[in-house]
């Protein structure tokens, strides 16, 4: 029995360092502190990071578009208060979208669209003036780090897309007019708002931006294909100066991780850390679900902070990828999930990589829009549509020709037909056919 006891002994001694590394593993693990001096160092880069993309106009106005936008938020949140209901339809549908595609022509725009288009000309050329600023950012109230206390932070970026949607019928109320080089003005200063409100917007504008992309896309195209030649080719530089601004969906997802930690994990904010917070990122995380993340279950909200860290990290990592490495690099993110042997809360992986597929529309679109532009001027040229594309658009469209003065740029994704688009070439006295959708 004696010679057992310091079997036994070391056996003990052996268990109890395991426990006590065990313990101290555990301990390290669910420390709060890192991730929220961490966080506090995000916030703090994001908050202060400055937008120096290029201006679609030359020269550019002095200043940063917050700072043009400013004085002119006021005005722009009451007229969308005041004409949200007025443009809605039963179906919750855009009245005025078949007349701004060109599906009908402008005799079947409802009154109530053009009624709500002459009361707010004036604040939307105001509003995109502001977009010629040498500099990009959004005014305090429509950073997605902003306080959620701020007087725009409720309806700011839904006032934006809505002066991007009545830009987007004053290009097709021009281009009807006759006036093609004013809306191609008025459209490319239009993608240039809808640019901005990604900038610092976080996901939801990144989501705004593609939406106004959307409502701008086929005005936009029907504009272009309308305008003087001279026009076009001004055009070409400013649609390349605005993709060189466009801004990374990795970008996006940093912003992402950032408010979904104030917000959700204020609990677990150590107290001392508090005061390093930028004010409005800490009305963010003092307004955050509390309770439900933080004392009801505070081992599970421990580890849901750090899986939510993660799985931002990796979202980051392959956000930027071309469209099929990044739905790979999705998907074995889904499936290192699906697979944790014990499951907390944390981002939804689908969710991102649908957001992921619209940001690239965004592009998409704007790659289309160059390229009908660009085959429309080598027509010009040369006297035949060219063979192939030479933009980025090669990756995903294909420019085919029936008749001599008509081609379709088709999308080379049978899912992405939708966006087919109709170009023609000019006339003998210089003015250029006009395009159905």
């Amino acid at each position: 029995m004696s010679s057992s006891r310091p079997l036994l002994a070391i056996v003990g001694g052996v268990f109890a360092i395991v426990l006590a590394s065990l313990g101290g593993l555990g301990y390290l693990t669910l420390r709060t502190g890192p991730l929220a001096e961490r966080l506090v160092r995000e916030v703090d880069g994001l908050t202060r990071a400055r937008h120096p993309r290029p201006s679609h106009v030359t020269p550019a106005v002095p200043g940063t578009f917050a700072e043009h936008l400013e004085p002119l938020l006021g005005d722009v949140t009451r007229l969308y208060r005041e004409q949200r209901e007025r443009l809605q339809a039963p179906d919750g549908r855009w009245p005025c979208r078949a007349v701004v595609e060109g599906r009908e022509p402008l005799s079947k725009l409802p009154p109530r669209c053009g009624e709500t288009l002459e009361q707010g000309r004036a604040l939307v050329a105001r509003v995109l003036a502001a977009t010629h600023a040498e500099e990009g950012g959004l005014p305090e109230g429509l950073r997605e780090l902003a306080s959620p206390n701020h007087p725009h932070a409720m309806d700011g970026r839904l006032a934006m897309l809505h002066v991007v949607r009545l830009a987007a019928l004053e290009t097709r109320v021009r281009l009807e007019g006759g006036r093609a080089a004013e809306a191609v003005d008025t459209c490319v200063d239009a993608l240039a708002l809808s640019r901005e409100l990604a900038l610092g917007g976080g996901l939801i504008g990144h989501m705004l931006s593609a939406t106004g992309y959307g409502d701008l896309y086929r005005p936009c195209a029907a504009a272009l294909d309308a305008a003087p030649v001279e026009r076009k080719r001004s055009a070409v530089t400013q649609l390349s100066r605005l993709a060189e601004g466009f801004v990374p969906f990795s970008r996006t997802m940093k912003e992402e991780s950032a408010s979904v930690q104030l917000s959700f994990f204020g609990g677990l904010f150590p107290a001392e850390l508090l005061g390093a917070l930028p004010t409005g990122a800490r009305d963010k995380l003092l307004e955050g679900p509390v309770g439900a993340m933080g004392p009801d279950n505070p081992l599970d909200a421990r580890l849901s902070w750090r899986r939510t860290v993660k799985a931002f990290d990796a979202l980051v990592t392959v956000a930027d990828l071309e469209p099929e490495a990044r739905r790979r690099g999705f998907q074995a993110l889904a499936a290192e999930e699906a697979g944790a042997l014990y499951r907390v809360d944390g981002p939804e992986v689908t969710g991102y990589e649908r957001y992921a597929d619209r940001a690239e529309l965004l592009r998409l679109q704007h790659d289309a829009l160059m390229a009908l532009v660009e085959a429309d001027l080598k027509r010009m040229e040369t006297g035949r549509w060219p063979e192939q594309l030479t933009s980025r658009a090669r990756q995903s469209f294909v420019l085919e020709s029936t008749e001599p003065g008509e081609a379709r740029l088709k999308p080379c994704a049978p899912a992405l037909n939708e966006h087919e688009l109709r170009v023609t070439t000019d006339t003998p006295s210089g003015s250029w056919g006009r395009p159905t959708p």
